[in-house]
């Protein structure tokens, strides 16, 4: 089938840490599966080990859902265990401030956010830069380091060091549980997604990335067959075995499996449960404007330019 797809419960893990006490196993998939502007990886923690230190980004913005297990969260709140099927969001900036341990299997996306790519490590009070020259390592600087811009330029005298501001308290970020949370019927057009849905993004806060919880009874079928310009859309099975039509025809999905549609023609997809239990999945996309989507089988374009106007049906001559 022309999209990609792979299984978190059963993907091996070829990637490890095990230093200063971080130890994890993981595998980088979005390469895998044909992704461009979502990342992923997969994690497998132990109990008692976190996978990274405590840090934020200034340039990304990252989601986490809890595949298998009850990993332990900390936030700018506090520490937390969450579940299977929680997922929450990690904004770029102090509010995203996170750490995340075992026990457990979870999948962390990402979406570029404005600004150099920098991270902040409080407890160590240290930043690290990624330059962008390849095979250079990022640049681990301690914050104290920080001085005024001209600090030691110029023919007037050096300027004090700049004082550096560190975080103050936050609230823990909002979980959802996308295995259990509620779903309503749609009362958008018919190209919108199926029978029963939940909207995400407002309520774990985030703006790069958006995210849909859409539930189908056996014999359903959710948005008319599609492709889109604009956006990039991953899909993540929950619950049942829904089928697949893609380019290259049907395929059976099963629970675990995430598959990702890529822009364009290529990225072409309609889901339909054909068995008879109820399935679930959660669409993961990206959030900018504009976005236009196509629907071979009618010839019906929807144009969204912009928050603030109007979305445009046409179709081909």
């Amino acid at each position: 089938m022309s999209a990609r797809r792979l299984n978190l419960l059963t993907c091996e893990l070829d990637e490890s840490l095990d230093r200063a006490g971080f130890r994890h196993t993981g595998a980088t998939i979005g390469p895998q599966i044909g992704a461009e502007r979502i990342g992923a990886s997969v994690y497998e923690a132990e109990a008692g080990h976190a996978i990274w230190p405590y840090h934020y980004h200034y340039a990304a913005e990252e989601w986490l859902y809890v595949v298998t297990g009850a990993p332990i969260l900390r936030d700018p709140g506090g520490e937390r265990a969450l579940r299977s099927g929680d997922l929450l969001c990690f904004p770029a900036g102090p509010l995203g401030a996170h750490a995340v341990g075992g026990p457990g299997r979870f999948i962390v996306f990402s979406a570029d956010a404005p600004g150099p790519y920098v991270a902040v490590f409080p407890d160590s009070d240290k930043i690290a830069v990624w330059t962008g020259v390849p095979d250079l390592d990022a640049l681990i600087l301690p914050r104290a380091a920080a001085v005024d811009y001209w600090h030691g330029e110029g023919t007037e005298a050096a300027s004090q060091p700049v004082e550096v501001v560190r975080e103050g308290e936050a609230p823990s970020r909002p979980v959802v549980n996308t295995l259990e949370m509620g779903v309503t019927p749609s009362s958008d057009t018919p190209a919108a997604f199926g029978s029963r849905v939940a909207t995400l993004t407002i309520e774990l806060g985030a703006e790069r990335l958006a995210a849909t919880v859409l539930e189908l009874d056996p014999g359903e079928g959710s948005a008319e067959y599609r492709y889109e310009y604009g956006r990039e859309n991953w899909m993540l099975v929950l619950a049942g075995t829904p089928t697949l039509r893609d380019p290259d025809g049907e395929d059976a999905l099963a629970t675990g499996d995430v598959v990702c549609f890529p822009e364009g023609p290529a990225g072409a997809q309609g889901l339909i449960n054909r068995r008879d239990e109820v399935a679930r999945v959660l669409f993961i996309s990206t959030a900018g404007l504009p976005a236009n989507l196509c629907y071979p089988d009618s010839g019906r374009w929807l144009m969204r330019n912009g928050r603030d106007s109007e979305d445009r049906v046409l179709r081909e001559l």
